[in-house]
């Protein structure tokens, strides 16, 4: 080969690698965004629990990882998510816990629907204090 001809397939070979490096670095930020973009969405914060009760089932995980919700007074719970829902306690039936909830001694908020079934938060009280919590549907 000349000299000409090994210039051509370096410039080639230096287009190529440029060319290789922007598609990963494109492919990296696209993740790094779309990765955020996905942790914003599933992080709770109180303003995002009182906005939008549609998409509570994308932040009530997060909301249990950082919140100790058992051991909590009914007064906290209302303070870190609002009073419940007018219509939360006239749902008595739900399908996997198999057990009645008494509107007197528990706190009901609606999480939004989970594939076709609404989905529920369940807080119990004993002496006005959460003993335990489930995730429930109707």
């Amino acid at each position: 080969m000349d000299e000409v001809q090994l210039q051509k397939d370096a410039r080639r070979a230096k287009k190529w690698n440029v060319i290789i490096i922007s598609i990963f670095l494109v492919i990296l930020l696209l993740s790094l965004v779309g990765l955020g973009i996905f942790k914003y969405q599933h992080t709770f914060t109180v303003e995002k629990w009182l906005r939008e009760p549609n998409y509570r089932t994308k932040i009530v995980d997060d909301l249990l990882n950082r919140h100790k919700l058992i051991g909590m007074t009914e007064g906290e719970i209302i303070s870190l998510l609002g009073e419940e829902e007018s219509y939360a306690n006239t749902k008595t039936s739900f399908k996997i816990s198999n057990k009645k909830f008494e509107p007197e001694n528990t706190i009901v908020y609606y999480l939004g629907v989970s594939y076709m079934d609404d989905m529920w938060l369940i807080l119990c009280l004993e002496d006005g204090i959460v003993t335990e919590y489930y995730l429930d549907v109707t």
